[in-house]
């Protein structure tokens, strides 16, 4: 047993209620995996768009190239909380598979040099080329070492295994469904949008081929990816170790409320996409659809949560932990933190809405 290789809790006091940081962790963290999900998504179905649906693809790459700034800046914030609530886990699980962690900057940096080079070829015309699939491939990469990190930190009990053999970080049965979860999450969040998008843009360019295009291989992407979402969910939950599913059950209505209604949001958001015959025509349904979405994302980010919670019960992560409040410093991160989210809508609309003169590129 590696219970050794726990470090001791910081002697530094929690600089608040231990609540208020769960509550942080999880607001915080929706902001960044919506970011995190255009990206992921949306650089596999731009290589599936490939250069037949040159449109689409463009629509991708230009997303992305804001998309990838955001989800790296939304990253901060859940990423100093979770060092607050469960630092000496989460550190020292990065720290046993150091090579895949510190690697994934490198994938990060070539991934989104890559879809400005792909950006840049499809502005003077040219193919894309590899610089689409080689982009995703970074952006999974990144995605299963995420998922690899975040099961490690949650069982100390194997971390003595992964620092004899680094391989075995991957042998968790749980890596394989909880990847699957992420990425088919990722690819209905970008589809969603797409058609979304193709949906607004219509009303003032009009229904054209391009735009219907778009939203059909939207709606199309977000269907079957919430098809096979559904079963690959109840492969996760039933994957589960006994004890961390047992426990989940046994939280009450505080733990299977959020993943009972997440899981009737998919199926909400299945059977209104499956109703989609027209996208372009029926836009209330593309936006009940990313209604539909976001809310199960929400709730399964509070399941998540609490499911490291169950997890982790057993070592007790903030026992004996002492809280000072530091109101001061958390003011100033709050009015910071709004202004940003403030600032990054305003760009997002603006963007969405410029009206750029004849030979200039939009925004």
């Amino acid at each position: 047993m590696a219970t050794n290789l726990i470090p001791a809790l910081d002697p530094a006091p929690i600089p608040g209620p231990v609540w208020l940081f769960h509550l942080l962790w999880v607001v915080t963290f929706l902001l960044h995996m919506l970011f995190v999900n255009v990206v992921l998504g949306g650089s596999i179905l731009a290589a599936l768009a490939g250069n037949g649906r040159r449109e689409l693809q463009s629509f991708f790459v230009n997303a992305n190239s804001w998309a990838i700034s955001f989800a790296i800046t939304f990253g901060i914030a859940p990423l100093l909380f979770v060092q607050v609530l469960y630092g000496r886990f989460f550190y020292t699980a990065t720290i046993l598979v150091a090579g895949a962690w510190l690697g994934m900057l490198g994938f990060l940096m070539v991934g989104y040099y890559l879809n400005y080079v792909a950006k840049f070829r499809l502005q003077k015309g040219q193919s894309a080329g590899l610089a689409v699939p080689l982009s995703a491939l970074c952006f999974l990469i990144i995605a299963a070492t995420q998922v690899m990190v975040n099961l490690l930190h949650l069982q100390p009990s194997r971390w003595e295994g992964v620092w004899t053999q680094a391989k075995s970080a991957l042998a968790d049965p749980t890596f394989v469904p909880r990847f699957l979860h992420f990425l088919l999450a990722a690819l209905a969040m970008a589809g969603a949008l797409a058609a979304y998008v193709a949906v607004r843009r219509s009303k003032t360019q009009g229904q054209t081929a391009e735009l219907a295009e778009m939203a059909r291989f939207g709606v199309k992407a977000a269907l079957y990816t919430t098809v096979v979402q559904l079963l690959v969910g109840f492969w996760l939950l039933l994957a589960l170790p006994s004890p961390v599913l047992s426990g989940l059950m046994k939280g009450g209505a505080a733990t299977t409320l959020p993943l009972g209604l997440g899981i009737l949001a998919g199926i909400g958001l299945l059977v209104v996409l499956a109703g989609i015959r027209d996208p372009l025509a029926e836009g209330t349904k593309v936006r009940r659809a990313m209604e539909f979405l976001v809310g199960a994302i929400v709730l399964m980010i509070i399941t998540r949560h609490q499911l490291r919670e169950v997890y982790l019960a057993e070592w007790k992560p903030l026992e004996g932990a002492q809280v000072a409040p530091q109101w001061g410093i958390f003011l100033v991160f709050l009015v910071t933190f709004v202004i940003g989210v403030a600032l990054t809508v305003y760009a997002m609309v603006k963007a969405a809405t410029d009206k750029p003169q004849a030979g200039e590129p939009a925004a």
